[in-house]
């Protein structure tokens, strides 16, 4: 894992609350192979929610539980 791409994304995703991959990969600048692998880790570890509607998919930071 590159923290310097994991750093990225969470901060273009709190900047703009939810984003599909495809919005993630021009503003991250990221490869869209790298982003995905670094997304999957972000949605098993908690950090980032996935919604689907259809074949979109739409991630987000989780909210902080009480």
């Amino acid at each position: 894992m590159n923290n310097k791409s994991r750093q990225i994304i969470l901060d273009i995703l709190k900047k703009y609350n939810e984003l599909n991959i495809s919005r993630l990969v021009r503003l991250t600048g990221l490869h869209y192979r790298v982003l995905v692998k670094e997304l999957k880790e972000l949605v098993e570890e908690g950090y980032v929610e996935e919604r689907r509607f259809g074949r979109l998919r739409l991630f987000r930071l989780r909210e902080k539980k009480s």
